[in-house]
């Protein structure tokens, strides 16, 4: 597939593409969704996150969140809370409480999958 074609697929510039290609730009959650779509591979593979550290519950939820190709405020509304209390989650400030934590148990589980 040529860039333009992949451009085209994913309704991202060819210019978008090259930077990321070249690493000189970070692509969002959504956008790697895309080019995940469209070139049969996931989104965990496109945004290389295996380097991610994960030695906290916070780390762990920022990588399994970025892994699914979620942004905060996605993740947030799927979870059923707050920006605000993902964000103090994903900072190890606070611990989520057991409901919350259920919901979110089946997206880290990818991570045991390492």
């Amino acid at each position: 597939m040529y860039l333009v074609d992949l451009a085209a697929a994913t309704g991202l510039c060819t210019r978008t593409i090259g930077l990321a290609e070249a690493n000189k730009l970070k692509v969002s959650p959504p956008s790697l969704r895309r080019l995940s779509k469209v070139l049969g591979v996931s989104v965990a593979f496109l945004g290389c996150f295996e380097k991610l550290p994960k030695s906290t519950l916070g780390q762990r939820i920022i990588k399994a969140r970025l892994y699914y190709g979620y942004t905060k405020k996605e993740f947030a509304a799927l979870l059923g809370i707050s920006e605000r209390t993902l964000y103090e989650w994903e900072h190890d400030r606070k611990i989520p409480p057991p409901t919350p934590l259920n919901d979110l148990s089946k997206y880290l589980a990818i991570l045991m999958k390492e």
